[in-house]
């Protein structure tokens, strides 16, 4: 019964997504029903005509009217083929965009989750292990309703038969109505084995096909690895070809043969054994049909017609049955669908909003932060205000917890225990898109997009020149934008324009500078984005940035102690703790774990 929920739910998304997808279906899968019986109903005709002694005229006529509804069949069955193919299309770009607004308003916390990660691999994979998601369902429908239909014309056309099959004729087997029976039994009896059959089939190569898609998964990696320049250089100077090719060869090309022979092997047995049923079934088609001519109850244009009929029974039920097989495939990724999109995040908000012109004072009380499935605590017990205007600098080992900090910051995630306050209030009180517009910040893992540098910069299709200059000018590469052809409209990589410009690293990070600073938020965060630069520039950058958010209360974190010396305090964080805090000279004096980590990098820069 779920399943069948699912099916119904399927039908509906569909249906909103694209509607003019189910009715396109639908008539392409009348036509395709309807195209082989058209050369069957007038080759029954015609042969009644011949051995009836109809004059050539009429013939002739029949032969023109025939080949003249063929071509038009055919031609609605081509145009209707093309039609839906499109009409598939365009209803997998809308899935695609429905998966992608979904995302855009998820949770930050929901997309860094393992299991929802996970959906997400599989959502993505569902579109290169067959056609498409939901477009391989509307196929799969076609090839039910084409079975549907061309079962119940056949149905039709052979009513006058089995009348005649139920009546008695005669006192041998053959001429009672038990040889229709058993005809029928053996139809129905087909029926079931080829749709337990199908469903088999589907159930081993959904099996293989689960080890498959990791192989498939490593096959896409490496290609992306081969296409990429950034990769290129490491690849050709320590010749990791021969280790790539031997890897691949490996786990690809002899694993991945070896689940493609096992399902070609599994699916060709049963297929044979398929095929072998349907003979033996229309073997006795034949002969119900051949007797009953024999004994001239039709004509020889009724045998025709009647044979013909038969075996698109035949064919109509195996494509239905084939269809239900198919269901063991769809039916998950459907599940994985309907998963993400209706996947609701933990995190409540309230409706008070922030007053982004006002003073801001952020107090961590008491605060400590487990990642979802994680025992290990991320943040243990922090307690630390941040005043408004200040510049704090947040400094300490990989792992130490600096990073976590900013997220519980700017609420990517809900602390485990304590509270974060903004002007005393708990965060969780106030508005989404006031917590939004209080910030800007540059994360390390920062990205630009293959899009205009101007949308990049101020994240939107419009901008005001004016501050979109000033703030290249801050962040110190408004020169190297006017020196580009079509300036800010100049597209930053490839992918999108082929006159795109492939900016380094270091020009990267000052268009992120540049786009935290077009912002003009009131709080403003660096995580560690200048790590491309020399330590020279990177100072030079933390300088001229500080300038420009005097007035602003700014979190900087850095690698690099030196370019925080400027700051009004810094925080030093270690095991998830927060170990000390007080002003450069201060905590120097103090000689604890920032004088430890100052003098650890200060003997390096000494030796020269």
């Amino acid at each position: 019964m779920s399943n069948i929920k699912i099916i119904l739910k399927m039908y509906r998304e569909i249906y909103s997504l694209e509607k003019r997808v189910l009715p396109a279906i639908t008539a392409e899968s009348v036509v395709a029903s309807a195209k082989p019986f058209v050369n069957i109903l007038f080759s029954a005709k015609i042969i009644d005509l011949l051995s009836g002694g109809a004059d050539f005229k009429t013939v002739l006529t029949y032969i023109l009217l025939a080949v003249a509804i063929n071509f038009a069949v055919f031609f609605l069955d081509s145009y209707l083929k093309e039609y839906t193919q499109n009409l598939r299309q365009l209803l997998l770009n809308k899935e695609n965009q429905k998966i992608s607004e979904k995302l855009f308003s998820t949770e930050y916390q929901k997309l860094e989750d393992s299991e929802f990660k996970e959906l997400l691999h599989k959502h993505e994979e569902a579109e290169k292990s067959r056609w498409a998601r939901f477009p391989y369902f509307v196929w799969t429908t076609f090839r039910f309703l084409n079975g549907l239909f061309t079962l119940a014309i056949s149905v039709v056309i052979i009513m006058p038969l089995i009348k005649i099959g139920f009546t008695k004729t005669g006192d041998s087997f053959f001429e009672r109505p038990a040889f229709l029976l058993a005809i029928i039994s053996a139809i129905l009896a087909m029926a079931v084995i080829i749709l337990l059959v199908a469903v088999n089939i589907n159930k081993s190569y959904l099996k293989a096909n689960e080890s498959y898609a990791r192989l498939d998964r490593i096959f896409y990696s490496f290609l992306d690895i081969f296409g990429d320049y950034r990769t290129g250089k490491e690849i050709r100077l320590y010749k990791e070809q021969n280790l790539i090719d031997s890897i691949a060869t490996t786990k690809i090309l002899t694993q991945g043969e070896k689940t493609l022979r096992k399902i070609s092997m599994h699916t060709a047995r049963a297929s044979s054994f398929v095929a072998v049923l349907g003979a033996l079934v229309g073997f006795g088609v034949y002969l119900f049909i051949g007797i009953k001519g024999l004994y001239g109850l039709f004509s020889i244009g009724s045998l025709v017609l009647y044979c013909g009929a038969f075996m698109q029974i035949i064919n109509g039920i195996m494509m239905m049955a084939n269809t239900f097989g198919k269901l063991q495939e769809i039916i998950p990724l459907a599940k994985c669908y309907f998963e993400i999109l209706y996947s609701t995040g933990d995190m409540t908000y309230g409706d008070k909003k922030l007053d982004l012109s006002g003073k801001f004072e952020i107090e961590f009380k008491n605060v400590s932060f487990k990642y979802p499935h994680s025992s290990k605590y991320a943040l243990k017990n922090i307690s630390l205000k941040i005043n408004d205007g200040e510049h704090l600098a947040v400094v300490g080992r990989n792992g130490s917890g600096k990073t976590t900090f900013i997220k519980l910051l700017c609420r990517f995630y809900d602390v485990t225990d304590g509270e974060i306050l903004i002007n005393g209030i708990n965060i969780k009180k106030y508005d989404k898109s006031g917590i939004a517009k209080l910030y800007s910040v540059v994360f390390q893992d920062f990205n630009m997009f293959s899009t205009t540098l101007a949308q990049n910069i101020s994240a939107a299709e419009s901008y005001d020149k004016d501050s979109l200059y000033s703030s290249l000018d801050k962040a110190n590469i408004k020169d190297r934008v006017l020196a580009m052809e079509k300036r800010e409209n100049t597209f930053l990589y490839k992918d999108l324009d082929n006159s795109g410009v492939e900016i380094s690293g270091g020009e990267a990070q000052k268009l992120a500078l540049a786009r935290a600073l077009y912002k003009d938020a009131p709080f403003v965060i660096l995580d560690e984005p200048t790590a491309a630069l020399d330590p020279i520039a990177e100072n030079e950058i933390y300088s001229r940035f500080n300038s420009f958010v005097e007035r602003k209360t700014a979190v900087y974190i850095s690698h690099r102690l030196s370019s925080c010396a400027f700051c009004d305090r810094i925080a030093v964080f270690d095991n998830a703790t927060l170990a000390e805090t007080g002003s450069h000279s201060e905590l120097i004096e103090k000689n604890g774990k920032y004088a430890e980590l100052w003098n650890a990098q200060a003997k390096y820069y000494l030796k020269f």
